[in-house]
């Protein structure tokens, strides 16, 4: 039997740990525009809208991380973004916060999402 690597209750308990944190902001900051709202120009699928919250509770509102664990998403190559994503996906990086994540984009929302962050300004 081979054994997984993936801790299936410690991703369940960083999932929970990033919806509180994304319930706890959005709550606080519902009296003001969104910062992950994209522009006019830049719709976004639902699916993908409804995720950046998640997104932004490890990475950043604006895709630039203020926790040096987790990376910038801002201003990355939207190729390099959806790869990683579908590495996440199929298990072919091994991450216990990332898979859970990507485990139910489908291919439209990781193009998505790579090019919304990708195409954000990233960190100077």
């Amino acid at each position: 039997m081979i054994k997984s690597r993936w801790n299936k209750p410690a991703a369940l308990l960083a999932l929970m740990t990033a919806a509180m944190t994304v319930h706890a902001a959005t709550s606080a900051t519902a009296a003001t525009p969104s910062a992950t709202t994209a522009p006019a120009a830049q719709k976004l699928p639902d699916q993908v809208a409804a995720i950046l919250p998640l997104c932004a509770s490890c990475h950043g509102v604006d895709g630039i991380s203020s926790v040096a664990l987790y990376p910038n998403l801002a201003g990355q190559k939207p190729e390099y973004l959806a790869k990683q994503l579908r590495d996440f996906k199929a298990a072919r990086r091994d991450d216990a916060v990332m898979r859970p994540m990507a485990e139910p984009l489908d291919d439209a929302a990781i193009e998505a999402l790579s090019r919304h962050f990708g195409t954000m300004p990233g960190a100077h």
